[in-house]
């Protein structure tokens, strides 16, 4: 078995994570890769250094014809079995080379916790280019079938988590300046709207009238950080909210959580929440999307309701006035993580559905 893995991603966030982990895991496992990245992504550096075979093209976008022709030169020298498309850039170019003669079978993911767009285009990558689409939740499966995609056509493969380095409490907090007695609140995402720091922001204001010694640490970056900023200031939180940047390696900073927040107003599934369940660091998110298939309420975490100031701040309170309880999900929580969202479970289930599709 050979594999094409396509992505156009230029930050190395989950998504793309996730892909790197699959191919390692692929590798082990004995099946032949090339990986096509976009130029001046991090990926590039990651793939390097994991001695990954890659080629890098600009993929400016799904109608890049000179991209669409130089990933035609290098499926017709790879000649791979199965192009695997990460991202919806990459199916359209995808499907370009396949409209040119190739006949590669193509595979789509889809993380997003959004309905396909109503256009030919569309309709043409995943209800006829791709033939086969592998959903990151039950949830994201459902939004494609809704969209129109045939139901034998969609499959659900979970996100994996495996962690390269795990620090030990006090040395994450070291790392974040943090002061060992403080009650430490953390969150990671980009700094987007769907994400739902907003709300975050605001129920901390609460949870602080009741927790003084609480502080909120932000990791990650984005469009709205200046945003934020005024808010926390607006807010008189100066001084209490902590922006940390992106860390490509979680496990250095998780560990030094009291409690992890997702504040997500729409989320394919949430490959960080996976990351503080193997950190077995106690979990509040928001009940959205595919979250509450790794997140059961009341046994391995607690969902608040999104967009909700005065239910994030309950659920927070909750978790923290309830110390032995909250200890006890975080524990049941990395039981999960261990056995059923390991990256080997997430490899195989993948090259199953790649078997499938040979077979077919």
């Amino acid at each position: 078995m050979n594999v094409l893995h396509l992505d156009s991603g230029l930050a190395f966030r989950g998504g793309l994570q996730q892909v790197l982990q699959l191919a390692l895991g692929l590798a082990q496992v004995g099946v032949e890769q090339q990986l096509v990245l976009r130029s001046g992504s991090v990926f590039e550096r990651r793939a390097a250094e994991a001695k990954l075979p890659f080629t890098a093209l600009s993929f400016r976008s799904e109608g890049d014809l000179i991209s669409a022709l130089q990933l035609r030169t290098v499926i017709r020298r790879f000649q791979p079995q199965i192009v695997h498309a990460h991202d919806a850039r990459t199916l359209g170019l995808a499907a370009v080379t396949w409209a040119m003669g190739s006949r590669s079978r193509i595979i789509a993911a889809r993380r997003v916790a959004f309905p396909l767009r109503s256009n030919p285009l569309t309709a043409i990558k995943y209800r006829s280019v791709a033939q086969r689409i592998i959903a990151v939740s039950q949830y994201v499966r459902n939004l494609l079938v809704a969209s129109g995609v045939e139901e034998r056509r969609v499959d659900v493969v979970y996100d994996g988590v495996e962690l390269n380095r795990v620090s030990q409490r006090s040395d994450s907090r070291r790392a974040l300046g943090v002061e060992a007695e403080a009650c430490l609140i953390g969150c990671v995402g980009q700094f987007v709207a769907e994400k739902g720091h907003e709300f975050l922001i605001r129920a901390f204001a609460h949870i602080r009238q009741v927790i003084p010694p609480a502080m909120l640490v932000l990791i990650g970056d984005g469009e709205l950080k200046g945003e934020y900023r005024m808010l926390i200031q607006e807010l008189g939180l100066d001084g209490k909210v902590l922006f940390q940047g992106f860390v490509p390696d979680l496990g250095l900073v998780l560990p030094a959580l009291d409690l992890f927040v997702f504040p997500s107003l729409h989320e394919g599934l949430g490959s960080s929440l996976l990351a503080a369940m193997a950190c077995e660091v106690p979990i509040c998110a928001s009940r959205t999307g595919g979250i509450p298939e790794i997140i059961q309420d009341g046994i391995t975490g607690y969902l608040f309701n999104p967009g909700d100031v005065a239910a994030i701040t309950q659920s927070v309170l909750d978790a923290l006035q309830s110390p032995q309880r909250t200890c006890d999900l975080a524990k049941a929580a990395a039981k999960t993580a261990t056995q059923r969202f390991s990256v080997a479970h997430m490899v195989e289930a993948t090259r199953e559905v790649y078997a499938n599709v040979l077979q077919a």
